[in-house]
């Protein structure tokens, strides 16, 4: 079969690998330049590589080849005001950070290998025929081409113009929501002997409420931050106006980031601000002839670092979708869909709820006690118990299932706290009676 795929990044570049190994012709088309030659002009939060991301790099070949270009986390590092500093294990295998023009370059130059697949870049996307199909493009010259394969795939994030073309005038469902918050990046360069000016093998996260940051260890001694804060407000980013206002801000909240980033009030000044976004939508397919992947069609916070590894779980069951009905497109897509959308749909729940952990309840006695009590349970149960963050980061467990066995575990907690308390209110009832 011929697909062209719009799109290509995460999603796409991985799908066209796949697709291009199963036999397929594919070409992929994308309105950025070749990230094989330049940086991307598009910031974006380091990735987060988990054990499902690994794994399905693995299933093509690339894991060895993706090794070389991460910097293992092995767990949370929590910066207090006050300079303290607090450790939480991730667990086994821990994430992986990687910096996303390296895979992106590489996924690209892998698909390209393999006979029948092609990328076309500087080419942007202008329209399309969902019965025929046909794909409208236009290169930077303003010359117009027109495509006609027997799939589209729309892997072109999360304000896709496939999943808009392919919803026009059909009883299609969709809803977007942004937070209230936005992002900044800041680099915290490598020192002079290029090595690390934190430590390099934690996701290093500062949480104060209405506003945060973390930060990623680079290969080459930097470390990439992303500062969270809202929109509005005293601590807004309509209300940084100077150098002086941010440098104000970071002193009172993250008085040890100061001396990291040179020259941080003008440089944190020059950085766009970026939403933060999450998308549903239904139904993914149409006929037989179009289909959406990766954020095109559920894209997520970004909180729990699973929006690429998520996408790279949908390019794995599209293509064994495919296989299983070869026969019929129509039966593949449809069963690619059913089987995927509970759990990206699990995953969005996730992501907004892990967004509130790190931004207020991290710091939360409570919640260090669920997170001590869920540490105790899994070492004593083992395989019979796992917190939530080890269910979704080290294994492959269907996120539908994880949010459920999360949600049957806390229930579990819940009541036996309530009947702990209530022992020791009986205890003591008694002994005043006495």
């Amino acid at each position: 079969m011929e697909f062209a795929i719009v799109g290509a990044g995460m999603a796409g570049a991985f799908l066209a690998l796949s697709l291009g190994r199963q036999g397929h012709t594919v070409t992929v088309y994308d309105r950025r330049p070749d990230p094989r030659e330049t940086a991307s002009a598009v910031t974006s939060m380091n990735l987060g590589l988990s054990r499902r991301g690994l794994a399905a790099l693995d299933r093509l070949g690339l894991s060895e080849e993706v090794r070389r270009l991460v910097v293992p986390m092995q767990g949370r590092m929590l910066h207090n005001t006050d300079g303290g500093l607090r450790f939480s294990a991730y667990g086994e295998g821990g994430i992986l950070a990687i910096q996303r023009q390296d895979l992106s370059a590489l996924l690209v130059e892998e698909a390209s290998r393999v006979p029948g697949v092609r990328f076309v870049f500087d080419t942007r996307c202008t329209g399309m025929d969902r019965d025929l199909p046909s794909v409208s493009f236009v290169d930077p010259n303003g010359q117009a081409l027109v495509v006609k394969p027997d799939v589209v795939v729309g892997a072109d994030g999360a304000f896709s113009a496939v999943r808009r073309f392919m919803h026009h005038e059909q009883r299609a469902e969709f809803s977007q929501n942004y937070l209230e918050w936005g992002w900044r990046e800041l680099h915290i360069p490598a020192a002079a002997d290029d090595s690390h000016r934190m430590a390099d093998d934690v996701f290093h996260l500062w949480p104060r409420g209405d506003i945060m940051m973390f930060a990623h260890p680079n290969r080459d001694g930097s470390f990439t931050c992303s500062c969270v804060l809202p929109f509005h407000g005293t601590h807004g980013f309509d209300s940084l106006r100077t150098a002086s206002d941010v440098e104000s801000l970071f002193r009172e909240y993250f008085p040890d980031v100061l001396s990291l980033v040179p020259d941080l009030g003008e440089t944190f000044l020059r950085q766009p601000t970026f939403n933060l976004v999450t998308v549903s939508t239904a139904p993914w397919t149409y006929e037989g002839k179009v289909v959406l992947i990766g954020d095109a069609c559920h894209a997520v916070y970004p909180f729990l670092a699973q929006g690429m590894n998520s996408a790279f779980e949908d390019a794995l069951e599209l293509t064994e979708s495919l296989a299983h009905h070869p026969n019929s497109t129509s039966s593949a897509l449809t069963r690619y869909y059913s089987r995927r959308k509970p759990n990206t749909d699990a995953l969005a729940t996730m992501s907004h709820r892990n967004f509130a952990e790190l931004r207020d309840t991290v710091r939360s006695p409570a919640v260090r006690l669920e997170r001590a009590c869920d540490t105790v349970l899994e070492k004593v149960l083992r395989h019979r118990w796992m917190p939530l963050h080890a269910m979704v980061t080290n294994t492959t467990v269907p996120y539908a299932k994880a949010l459920h066995r999360a949600t049957r575990q806390h229930r579990i907690l819940k009541y036996s706290a309530a009947a702990a308390l209530s022992a020791v209110a009986a205890a003591a009832v008694r002994r005043l009676r006495r």
